[in-house]
């Protein structure tokens, strides 16, 4: 037979204050690895630093931190360098995109083409033709 001691365990309030400790602990824990982790793990610092430099520009970059000439010489390098990078990234997106749209086009009926560019909120400009951003 049982003795007390052993039944309490089986008890289901206690398995079920057990499992809410538990998944307050699971909550907390996950809560802090969000705040101090990933906080100090960003990995996007670097690019936000770079759109903030870009943003500010060089002349201001130059006349706040008191760069020298050969400073100002790597400076704008990077600047250039990174400006350029962006936009060849952001040209193979739309070089994407573009390819993509036109593969949905290809298996849409006529029909389905016209709802599909009003969901998209453009306007085909002739039959048959590419589509054309709608003015509002």
């Amino acid at each position: 037979m049982l003795r007390q001691k052993d039944t309490e365990w089986c008890n289901p309030k206690v398995l079920g204050i057990l499992a809410i400790i538990f998944v307050c602990g699971l909550v907390c824990g996950s809560a802090a690895t969000r705040a101090f982790i990933h906080y100090r793990i960003d990995s996007g610092s670097y690019y936000q630093s770079m759109e903030r430099a870009r943003g500010i520009g060089l002349q201001k970059l130059k006349e706040q931190l008191d760069l020298s000439p050969a400073q100002v010489q790597i400076v704008t390098k990077e600047l250039d360098d990174y400006a350029k990078y962006y936009q060849n990234i952001e040209d193979q997106r739309e070089d994407v995109a573009e390819l993509g749209t036109q593969h949905i086009l290809n298996v849409l009926t006529p029909d389905q083409k016209q709802r599909f560019y009003k969901l998209l909120g453009i306007r085909a400009a002739a039959a048959g033709t590419a589509p054309v951003s709608a003015v509002p």
